[in-house]
């Protein structure tokens, strides 16, 4: 409870600077440990590129830098960050430095093929389909993602689903499976974007709405889908601002605005993260997208 209101008193001042007093802040931090990756997804070509990891002291300084800049919220990513080593050090030693800088709130994003045994505050495992699907766009991985989830203690696990061309079918399906993994909390849905130009797995915005449409009705049943109704209608509008200044990605010792694509206009066009649109509209105050909000926080 007192992580929660110290969260809430961090996100109020940053609602009366933004909102009030129009200073254009940083919201988010993605923080990229490593590019090994046991997974060779089809939407994918930044994993296993032979960069090096980070170390702890790069991992140290990025992390004070985004708290200096007053970001209170990590994403911990990758490559796959459970692969991440230096030395003794391993993931959990970097959630603790990151409670240990003051960061409100620590999460990470894994493609659930190893345990997930880990004290940030979500995990988001990415899974983008039914098996047969799903281990056709990213490896054969589902049973394993699926097998670690249920075998978790962790209390906030949240499913990130991309949907594209190859999936988009299969929405309604997924939805209803994952409602029966009591150690799933929700899905949050993403669109592919389109890194390295318009793909076969590319969806236009007219195609995109059809598929709001669809989440939508799903939520309207009850469905424990974690994007804002706010966020979906504006994205179906296509009305949201990027690149973001609410973001700043670590990468290669590189400090990124908005993620490693700004400048790529095909991308930031027909960008699909949905996070920051989730953003936008908790700052405009939103209900639908403050409640979803909530849902990133610990149930304890």
């Amino acid at each position: 409870m007192k992580k929660k209101i110290k969260y809430f008193a961090y996100a109020m001042g940053y609602l009366v600077r933004t909102v009030i007093f129009r200073e254009e802040l940083p919201f988010i931090a993605g923080l990229v440990l490593n590019e090994k990756c046991n997974l060779k997804c089809r939407h994918c070509s930044v994993a296993n590129r032979g960069l090096p990891d980070l170390n702890y002291s790069e991992i140290n300084r990025a992390l004070r830098d985004f708290y200096d800049r007053g970001i209170r919220s990590v994403f911990i990513e990758g490559g796959e960050p459970f692969l991440w080593r230096d030395g003794a050090y391993k993931l959990e030693d970097v959630v603790k430095l990151a409670r240990h800088i003051g960061f409100h709130l620590v999460s990470v994003y894994t493609n659930g093929t190893f345990p997930i045994e880990v004290s940030t505050d979500s995990v988001f495992v990415s899974l983008d389909g039914l098996k047969k699907t799903n281990d056709e766009l990213r490896g054969p991985c589902f049973e394993a993602a699926v097998g670690n989830i249920k075998a978790s203690r962790h209390p906030n696990i949240i499913i990130n689903f991309t949907i594209n061309r190859a999936n988009q079918a299969e929405i309604e399906e997924f939805c209803q499976e994952m409602d029966k993994i009591g150690q799933v909390r929700g899905v949050f849905f993403y669109f592919h974007t389109p890194y390295y130009g318009l793909d076969e797995l590319f969806l236009g915005l007219e195609e995109k709405r059809r598929i709001i449409r669809r989440i939508l009705r799903l939520k309207k049943l009850g469905y424990k889908i974690f994007n804002s109704s706010a966020c979906l209608e504006g994205v179906s509008r296509d009305d949201w601002r990027r690149p973001s200044s609410l973001c700043y990605v670590y990468a290669g010792n590189v400090i990124y605005r908005c993620c490693r694509a700004n400048g790529n206009e095909t991308a930031c066009k027909n960008c699909g993260y949905l996070g920051y649109p989730e953003i936008i509209h908790i700052l405009k105050l939103r209900p639908s997208a403050i409640l979803s909000a909530l849902n990133y926080l610990p149930r304890s």
